[in-house]
């Protein structure tokens, strides 16, 4: 694992009996982010490996969720593996961030977010601030209306934050001790890098509850699952998210940032709606207000025509203006990346096993579930996923950790596999006895899935 990582792994300290308000070192919405694009399927798998080959089967990865894709074309032959991401649903994101925040992610995403996969097209030398005043106000004018829900429980938040599965893919709080653990046992650090969550802290609180109840439609990508949340889990969690203390800007960046705005008219609203379509913004975000959200075909070189030996383009360490997106990679990821592209023409179709893997690394299932002796849950993230009682128990890891996926494809059939995977909304649990339930996924992002189970299964494959 990178050196810079080793921040996330101190957040699960050793155990302290405390119960109280978490504070910014210690609250997993504050957990110290990496320096660079998070990508949790190269980072667990394929991050910290100097073998050249697998290296680049991370790159693969990296070209699909980076977004690469959106804009230069994969071969025809394996376009199919490489379908990029819809990036967040901007109908209402005016209704979710403020002015200032909206302003911060247009010029420079990173610096709201250091982990942010969203590149910057305004933080080179040639940024223009009155491109960043137009689609600011054009974003600005995307509000929709967000039902008023309660003030949640923060304790009760927290004790669900650790007890329903969030930690197996965000970081634990620090010094946080699960009931029932011994007050003898040692509480084991994470070591495996956690999906940040900076995001709650630019939510207000009522966004915050709203994102919880409706993941799917906030980002269209699928990676952030439902898990048919009640309105008043929904509450507590995002109470208790939002219990540490407000990232503050300093005061001289905050007038910085907001001075001699120019007044939000009609043109200038205009002006950003364009800008959003000639900047290309569009091609990883829906474009709002269209039927089937319009979004840009691959408009750069084709993937195999780029270079993977280049140092500028999208590889810079620097921004460097015009249309280059800067995503502020680091050196693994630029390994990776070169990696992949040199293999690119020996890239070949997925068989079904090798694309359920493929798949199960980009939604990050394997944080919960094991299939053919990869993925599960980390052992030092275990003692977080509780017991629902004394039956339970007695059942041993299978009483309160997810099932393994093997051979899930024989004992479920096609309409039961769907329904488990992306509805209803709110399914019933297949296994009563766990606390974690098995979250809902847009029907678009696990589709496959049924076929290749039940495909690969049948053939008594891994």
């Amino acid at each position: 694992m990178r050196s810079d990582q080793n921040g996330l792994a101190l957040l699960a300290g050793l155990f302290l009996a405390a119960v109280s308000i978490p504070s910014a070192r210690t609250h997993p919405a504050h957990a110290k982010p990496v320096n660079y694009p998070f990508v949790v399927g190269f980072e667990r798998f394929h991050g910290s490996l100097d073998d050249e080959a697998y290296l680049a089967e991370g790159g693969f990865i990296l070209l699909n969720e980076l977004n690469c894709v959106a804009c230069h074309a994969p071969p025809e032959g394996i376009a199919g593996q490489f379908s990029g991401i819809v990036a967040t649903a901007l109908e209402g994101v005016a209704s979710r961030l403020a002015p200032l925040e909206l302003e911060i992610f247009i010029r420079n995403p990173r610096f709201a977010k250091r982990d942010t996969t969203m590149p910057s097209l305004f933080a080179g030398p040639d940024r223009d601030l009155e491109e960043v005043a137009a689609l600011r106000s054009w974003l600005g004018t995307l509000t929709k209306e967000i039902p008023a829900h309660p003030i949640g429980d923060i304790e009760r938040g927290r004790v669900l934050y650790h007890r329903i599965g969030c930690v197996a893919c965000h970081a634990p709080e620090a010094g946080y001790r699960p009931p029932g653990v011994p007050d003898r046992a040692e509480i084991e650090m994470v070591g495996l890098a956690s999906v940040p969550m900076n995001l709650a802290d630019l939510y207000d609180l009522n966004a915050l509850t709203d994102f919880l109840l409706h993941p799917n439609e906030h980002r269209p990508s699928g990676r952030m699952p439902d898990f048919g949340l009640s309105v008043t889990d929904a509450s507590d969690l995002s109470a208790y998210l939002k219990a540490g203390p407000d990232l503050a800007l300093p005061d001289d960046l905050t007038e910085a940032l907001t001075a001699e705005s120019p007044p939000a008219d009609a043109a200038l609203v205009a002006r950003g709606r364009e800008l959003f379509l000639t900047k290309q913004c569009h091609a990883c975000h829906a474009m709002p207000g269209e039927a089937g959200g319009r979004r840009a075909m691959p408009s750069s070189k084709p993937l195999a025509n780029l270079d993977p030996a280049a140092t500028g383009g999208c590889f810079s360490e620097r921004p460097v203006g015009g249309l280059v997106p800067f995503y502020g990679l680091d050196l693994v990821q630029r390994r990776a990346l070169a990696a992949a592209l040199k293999r690119l023409a020996e890239r070949s179709a997925l068989d079904p096993a090798r694309e359920i893997d493929w798949r199960m690394k980009q939604l990050n299932c394997y944080a919960c579930h094991e299939r053919a002796g990869i993925g599960g849950p980390e052992t030092s993230r275990e003692v977080y996923f509780g017991f629902s009682g004394e039956e339970a128990i007695k059942l041993g890891r299978d009483g309160h950790l997810p099932p393994t996926l093997d051979s899930i494809g024989q004992r479920l059939d096609l309409g039961q596999l769907e329904r488990l995977l992306s509805g209803p909304a709110h399914p019933a649990p297949s296994r009563p006895h766990l606390l974690v339930p098995m979250p809902v996924f847009r029907r678009e992002a696990v589709a496959p899935f049924p076929l290749l189970f039940r495909r690969v299964d049948s053939e008594g494959k891994p």
